[in-house]
């Protein structure tokens, strides 16, 4: 059986400032995301991708641009 990466679950507990748990709980008040979890993993994936895009293009050193996992 093949497991995805989404399989793991690493509970973390975050401190935001007021603007961004405002930003957070305003997308999941409007129903863009089930949950503040499900918001920040999705800003995680795009910053990834944004580094990864940056790595690819040459602007970014690849050490830098990897996530520790």
């Amino acid at each position: 059986m093949l497991r995805s990466c989404m399989a793991a679950k690493h509970s973390r507990h975050i401190a935001l400032t007021a603007p961004l748990a405002e930003f957070v709980d305003h997308q999941v008040a409007k129903g863009e995301y089930a949950s503040a979890s499900e918001m920040v993993r999705t800003a995680l994936r795009l910053l990834m991708e944004r580094e990864r895009s940056a790595t690819r293009s040459g602007s970014v050193d690849p050490q830098r641009a990897q996530p520790n996992e």
